[in-house]
């Protein structure tokens, strides 16, 4: 288990990074920009993480900490329906042409309770449930690969400075869930800001952060999370919530008392009729464990000392026409780093190294692999490898790097971008 874990983020504590440039034009079609809110109809609060998608092509995107979205869909869907979904709440389909040209949209999700009707509901233990989740993941998950369009952002952040920030749009070949082969990404276009002190004694490098992203698709990638069989852990059924206007298992999960090794805990959405997995948010157990640091970290000093304070990630699945795709994942990994050399070792700086990855587009056709040399692999540092690009006709008014935008402001002023290319 301790070798699928370390899969996950690996830091450098080293010297500063290349930055490369480049040039590429782009061909784009006819798209109209769509925004709004979604708040919850209970609380009129924002709601986070809200799928929005449409009808008839695969297009989509989520709400921001705020609830604000903006997705952009081709003009010939001006007469298709906008479709918003959230855990807890009843979906919404908005006719795409009422949200032409009018930026203040706020779109209220009722809240929806499950109807329990002739569901059997079922609570304590949920080993079995998540057993037959896994055992159910070839026939759930796409058979066949497909390629995929993505926006990247990972940013890294001393105390309240951001000194690293990078954004890619990717093009993503994902494998079948049938198969051993691997997800494939490579950079399409990218750019990457950094503000390095000359007197900072920690320069960090993220190394993999692409190529970790992919493989927090737990349904592609079980055993990072669940080992051979899941049975380092122990698994419970909080209850029944309401998802895409299905009931889903809400299933918490914790290493075995007795297991020492450092491992993972969270929550898990199952479709209730299929046991899909819908959506996971977990934590890695790290508090208070020295042992937590060589996980993270490649190389560092000897006089410096590490402390992981938190590790935690989300996945979320997006279902169409019977399966699941992979649509987002996050990575948030706090940590803080002392000298044992420097006024007694008493004082530290706090880090934190995040990376997200939204699915824009994904399509069907021309499926293939990418030439070797063009795939991101798990050991670059994406930020030495990324395409620093300033032609406006490809950023537009999106011409600084805003790192405190959350990932769907970015999507916002990309989205036009974001879709697939014209060949």
């Amino acid at each position: 288990m301790k070798n699928f874990i370390t899969l996950l983020l690996i830091i450098f504590l080293s010297p500063a990074a290349t930055l490369l440039s480049a040039n590429k034009e782009l061909q784009q079609e006819p798209t109209i920009l769509l925004r709004g809110r979604v708040l919850g109809g209970d609380s009129n609060q924002p709601l986070i993480n809200a799928s929005i998608s449409t009808d008839f092509i695969n297009v989509s995107t989520v709400t921001n900490q705020e609830g604000y979205f903006s997705i952009r869909v081709p003009q010939s869907s001006r007469n298709s329906k906008l479709i918003i979904r959230h855990i807890g709440y009843s979906n919404r389909e908005i006719p795409i042409a009422t949200l032409i040209d009018n930026p203040n949209n706020n779109i209220t999700l009722s809240s929806s309770p499950i109807e329990l009707g002739e569901i059997q509901v079922v609570s304590g233990d949920g080993s079995q449930l998540v057993k037959d989740a896994l055992y159910k993941i070839s026939q759930n998950y796409p058979s066949t690969p497909n390629m995929m369009v993505a926006f990247y952002r990972e940013s890294i952040k001393k105390g309240s400075k951001y000194i690293s920030l990078v954004e890619t749009v990717l093009d993503v070949y994902k494998a079948s869930y049938r198969s051993y082969n691997n997800d494939q990404a490579r950079i399409y276009i990218g750019r990457k800001a950094t503000d390095i002190n000359p007197r900072d004694t920690v320069l960090l490098k993220f190394q993999g952060g692409i190529s970790d992203a992919l493989m927090l698709d737990i349904a592609k990638n079980p055993e990072i999370v669940f080992g051979t069989d899941a049975s380092e852990y122990s698994f419970h059924i909080e209850g029944l919530i309401n998802f895409n206007n299905k009931p889903h298992y809400k299933i918490s999960f914790s290493p075995l008392s007795e297991i020492e090794e450092i491992l993972f805990r969270g929550t898990i959405y199952l479709d209730y009729e299929t046991q899909s997995f819908a959506r996971m948010e977990f934590n890695m157990n790290v508090e208070n464990r020295k042992d937590a640091t060589r996980i993270f970290i490649r190389s560092k000093p000897s006089k410096m000392r590490v402390e992981v304070e938190k590790a935690q990630y989300i996945v979320d699945y997006i279902e169409n026409n019977g399966k699941w795709y992979f649509n987002y994942s996050s990575t948030d990994v706090e940590f803080k780093v002392r000298w044992t050399n420097r006024f007694f070792g008493l004082f530290s700086t706090n880090y934190v190294i995040s990376s997200e990855i939204a699915i824009t587009d994904r399509y069907n056709d021309n499926v293939v692999k990418f030439p070797r040399s063009e795939r991101i692999r798990s050991t670059d540092v994406i930020a030495e490898k990324v395409e620093y690009f300033l032609d406006p006709t490809f950023w537009g008014d999106y011409n600084v790097i805003e790192p405190d935008q959350e990932i769907n402001d970015a999507i916002e002023r990309l989205s036009d971008r974001l879709r697939r290319r014209s060949e």
